[in-house]
């Protein structure tokens, strides 16, 4: 019985020992993206969606495009993927970060 303690002891400093590893790599991002004047979807590596209207999107955190079609867009961002529906849909811009799309836009669907 008093192994078991001893063992549930030794277990819970390891797990708050991760815990205090990870608080301080976060904060150590969170610093570094401060100094370089980092986007915080960059440092965190996630995806920032914004609409304009119904005929602009500015995908932030992209990885691939998986579909491209005049009426349908599949995109693998860093944390979910994402689909476009509509007319006429267009890349208008493109580098290794974001994107921009052009077009009559009907739905953005994502799913983690």
């Amino acid at each position: 019985m008093a192994l078991k303690k001893r063992e549930k002891k030794k277990w819970g400093k390891e797990v708050l020992k991760s815990l205090k590893v990870r608080e301080k790599i976060s904060n150590a991002k969170d610093k570094f993206s401060e100094f370089l004047e980092l986007p915080q979807e960059i440092v965190d590596k996630s995806t920032k969606i914004t609409a304009i209207d119904d005929n602009n999107i500015l995908i932030e955190g992209y990885k691939k495009i998986e579909d491209y079609y005049d009426n349908y867009i599949k995109i693998k961002a860093n944390n979910m993927d994402i689909v476009i529906d509509g007319v006429g849909l267009d890349i208008k811009e493109i580098n290794d970060y974001e994107l921009v799309i052009e077009g009559k836009i009907y739905s953005i669907n994502y799913k983690k």
